[in-house]
């Protein structure tokens, strides 16, 4: 019996150099960065935060938050905070039927 699927398959003499991978991964990045920067600004803001103060990171910071504001006066964020208040919900359920979980003073029950 003949094995159709044999591997490895024949690869060309000449390969990649690594410079297509490279290219592809960076690419990669790049649009995740982008993606994450554009619909989920308020994401720079807590980045910024954790990083130890200093004078880069308290203009970083400013630019974080008056791009969330700005993203949210447009509707970027609308999705992440649609997400969000989904999870929350979901987080206070009683899946026995009940009434929802109490929880903490700062977290309000979130309006699907």
């Amino acid at each position: 019996m003949s094995d159709l699927y044999e591997f490895p398959t024949a690869l060309p003499d000449q390969g990649d150099d690594g410079r297509a991978t490279l290219k592809w991964a960076g690419t990669i990045v790049v649009l995740a960065t982008l993606g994450l920067a554009l619909f989920n600004p308020t994401a720079i803001s807590g980045w910024v935060d954790d990083l130890p103060p200093g004078p880069t990171n308290v203009r970083l910071a400013a630019i974080g938050e008056d791009w969330a504001e700005t993203a949210g006066r447009i509707g970027l964020g609308a999705g992440h905070a649609r997400l969000h208040a989904v999870w929350k919900t979901a987080e206070r359920a009683d899946w026995k039927g009940r009434q929802p979980v109490e929880m903490a003073a700062t977290d309000r029950p979130a309006t699907p």
